[in-house]
């Protein structure tokens, strides 16, 4: 089996490799494209073939679908201080990678959309992710789309890997308002296998919502880092207005500052996505948020 993985630089993708080849799969059997090449020396060093591109122009990375079976496509904009990398990325590139994947007669497609498409908000992360869920949609491929909540694990700099790195620096952990904001976080690991079994016995025409068995209160992960890495630290709560303030004037300073108002928007609308038992149907053992924090630390420490 032959995968092409467009966007495979990014968090998942630099996971979905490692995880590959601890389950005893090929490396070979891989080709990554990204525009990113930390991510793409990252995922190299296992073994795959990678390719430097920029997915929402067309060009000679189209050549690389020829004789591959499936398309695992992870490219994404997550952040952004204005619309038009949202368009390209989340929109644009999606077109570029169904027409090389029909160019190159290939009929299967898993493709990443978010959880955030079913989110009350829709900021243009969220309208981009599900306009390019329905390009999949109408493709005519044969397609799995997966709609999953956040995520965190080995490399993580963008969710609990920013938390872990901001505690570092501060003991006192800032949390907005009362904190009592469910989300469902998932073990990437966990989310890696599961796209192996998908790859494997590839599902016809189906949307999944990938959560997090346990809802946890935003409070309730910052505690579990906070004690999961030891040491004088402690968090404090703040009004929301005060927070969203902090971060308006650290992205006016910052140039690729982690967070915008538009995700502490986000993280406040109380959003719990449908509570669908994929571990389940697929057979997958669940990682607890505590023991994937954990892991977390482990292997940070292990690299050092």
């Amino acid at each position: 089996m032959k995968i092409i993985i467009p966007g495979g630089g990014g968090f998942f993708g630099r996971n979905f490799v490692r995880v590959w080849k601890e389950e005893g799969r090929n490396p070979a059997d891989l080709i990554v494209i990204d525009k990113n090449s930390h991510g793409l020396d990252y995922v190299k060093e296992f073994g795959v073939k990678t390719i430097l591109a920029d997915l929402s122009e067309t060009g000679n990375w189209e050549k690389e679908f020829e004789k591959q079976d499936i398309v695992l496509c992870l490219n994404a904009q997550i952040s952004g201080k204005t619309r038009e990398p949202f368009e390209r990325n989340n929109v644009t590139a999606v077109k570029n990678v169904l027409a090389a994947t029909k160019k190159a007669g290939i009929n299967k497609i898993l493709h990443f959309s978010s959880a955030a498409v079913l989110s009350v908000r829709k900021d243009d992360y969220a309208s981009t992710k599900e306009a390019g869920q329905k390009l999949v949609e109408k493709s005519g491929l044969q397609y799995a789309i997966l709609q999953p909540s956040i995520m965190y694990g080995l490399t993580d700099s963008k969710n609990i890997g920013w938390l872990i790195s901001f505690a570092r620096k501060c003991p006192v952990f800032p949390i907005p308002g009362s904190g009592k904001y469910p989300r469902q976080p998932i073990f990437v690991d966990d989310v890696c296998r599961l796209v192996i079994k998908m790859l494997d016995n590839m599902p016809k025409n189906k949307v999944y919502s990938i959560n997090g068995k346990s809802i946890v209160f935003f409070k309730d992960m910052i505690k579990s880092v906070l004690r999961a890495m030891g040491g004088f630290r402690f968090a404090m709560h703040i009004p929301v207005w005060v927070f969203k303030l902090c971060m308006v004037i650290g992205n006016k300073v910052m140039k690729n500052a982690p967070f915008t108002p538009d995700q502490l928007d986000s993280l406040t609308s109380g959003d719990v996505f449908p509570d669908y038992p994929w571990w389940d149907e697929f057979d997958i053992k669940v990682t607890p948020f505590d023991e994937g924090v954990k892991r977390m630390l482990t292997a940070e420490s292990d690299q050092k």
